[in-house]
């Protein structure tokens, strides 16, 4: 497949109305990536900015749940912040969440439980509702809050990363069209 990255943004909750985009982290197939992280809630416009620049050099972004936040939330908080949003809009994009929810039956499908069904190992145990807190450390200047936020960013670009590579096949026969998820019967908890 062509050019790809992994994207994970960082948000200070789950509701564009009452939060603020602080930071993302994006990661190439390779595994190189790259962290933006807000110096103040004032940053968000150069966040989003900065995203919607970076996603512009990739065919297709990969997400987990990203249909469901990640790409709700930049297109709210841009238009919020008087931006426009279609770069983020019109690339095209595999939700390997909604993959996992349609062709696997699973109890659980949140990112670390995908990841520890695949056998997929995770550094950092920290859950996305852990994140608010640190993120009004580490803009209030705590450098260990933003380490850590960094290195569950990392980690969860990674995961979807390994999880994509584990899938791959899957994703190359639905992106060819050989196998439809509109014929799935989609069945959520």
């Amino acid at each position: 497949m062509s050019s790809l990255c992994f994207i994970d943004i960082e948000s200070t909750g789950l509701d564009a109305e009452s939060s603020f985009i602080v930071g993302y982290g994006l990661m190439s197939l390779d595994g190189s990536w790259t962290h933006c992280f807000a110096n103040s809630i004032g940053d968000e416009p150069n966040i989003i900015v900065s995203l919607l620049n970076n996603v512009r050099d990739y065919e297709y972004i990969v997400t987990w749940y990203g249909l469901g936040f990640d790409i709700p939330m930049v297109t709210a908080r841009a238009v919020k912040n008087g931006i426009d949003p279609s770069p983020i809009l019109t690339v095209n994009h595999i939700d390997l969440f909604i993959i996992f929810k349609t062709l696997f039956r699973l109890s659980r499908y949140d990112l670390d439980s995908i990841c520890k069904f695949l056998g997929i190992s995770k550094r950092v145990e920290l859950r996305g509702s852990d994140m608010p807190p640190l993120y009004f450390k580490a803009l209030g200047g705590d450098s260990e809050a933003l380490k850590l936020i960094e290195e569950h960013c990392y980690d969860d670009l990674q995961g979807i990363r390994n999880i994509y590579l584990k899938v791959e096949s899957i994703i190359n026969k639905i992106i060819r069209g050989c196998v439809d998820l509109s014929k799935w019967q989609l069945s959520f908890k």
